[in-house]
């Protein structure tokens, strides 16, 4: 899952701290990925698989109490009891300790999408959530999607453009 953290920040050991700020035109990203021994972020068949620890959702969850925005991708989304919120009542008091709302923007990604409006992440309404598509997805499909999410943005043609995105 990729956090979008504000402009300014920094994470170093574990901590996010801030920055004197700067102009800049695009956020800054920190990725956080859960990796085998071997090299592999997922099964080969591509199965949404869960191979982390408690120190690990703990880590997860300190960095997103520090990011103004989550991303994951449909699959993602779907197959996962995901809702890309920002954790307990801990991690909501530190986002507020530091200045951000109670909750995270979430975003999806999903370039034809096809991601399914019955997921978890559109029935728990505790922030707003967009949906980034191409061209490829159909108008039907994007309606569909934009009346379980708070917006669907169309970020390219055949892929998602992630800088026009940010």
């Amino acid at each position: 899952m990729a956090c979008a953290v504000n402009p300014g920040t920094v994470v170093e050991n574990r901590r996010i701290r801030r920055r004197a700020p700067r102009a800049r035109r695009r956020p800054w990203v920190v990725v956080n990925m859960a990796i085998t021994a071997d090299g592999k972020i997922a099964t080969a068949n591509r199965a949404v698989t869960r191979f982390t620890g408690a120190r690990d959702q703990r880590h997860l969850l300190e960095l997103r109490a520090g990011a103004d925005a989550v991303m994951c991708g449909a699959r993602t989304v779907e197959e996962g009891a995901v809702d890309m919120g920002p954790g307990g009542l801990r991690y909501r008091r530190l986002r507020l300790r530091r200045g951000l709302s109670e909750f995270n923007l979430r975003v999806i990604v999903s370039g034809a999408g096809t991601v399914d409006p019955r997921a978890r992440v559109f029935r728990r309404r505790c922030s707003p959530v967009i949906v980034l598509t191409t061209r490829r997805a159909s108008p039907a499909r994007r309606r569909r999607l934009g009346r379980v999410a708070d917006a669907v943005k169309v970020c390219g043609e055949r892929r998602v453009d992630f800088g026009a995105a940010l």
